[in-house]
């Protein structure tokens, strides 16, 4: 009577275990990107910005990184940074503005690069 009890034990441990998930690697996985950063894309950017930041997301697809938030705003970055400097005039009373906001976001695209090189790794 005893050996059947062990048995049955057995058996509702081993579906108990076979019904769990499988477990995920300990790595942290890279953000999605949401529908709000779509949205976004579409609000912000005109037909000529959407094209550069299409153009360097695929680039950096081809080049391993994946496709995860930090590579939306490495790329949302970099557009900003591309609309500035398209947009650059000689007028000295912007220039201060001009290169803060330049290096503010040279700041912000190597952060968000070096966020990437850590996925590519993984």
């Amino acid at each position: 009577m005893k050996f059947r009890f062990w048995q049955k034990k057995k058996k509702q441990k081993q579906n108990l275990l076979s019904k769990r998930t499988p477990t995920l690697s300990s790595k942290p996985q890279p953000e999605n990107i949401t529908h709000w950063q779509k949205e976004q894309f579409l609000k912000e950017f005109n037909g000529r910005e959407r094209a550069y930041f299409l153009e360097l997301v695929q680039k950096c697809v081809l080049d391993g990184y994946p496709v995860c938030l930090d590579l939306y705003f490495f790329c949302y970055f970099s557009t900003f940074k591309f609309r500035i400097l398209s947009q650059m005039s000689h007028d000295s009373r912007f220039s201060y503005l001009y290169a803060w906001g330049l290096k503010d976001l040279t700041d912000q695209i190597a952060f968000y690069e070096k966020r990437l090189e850590k996925w590519k790794s993984a």
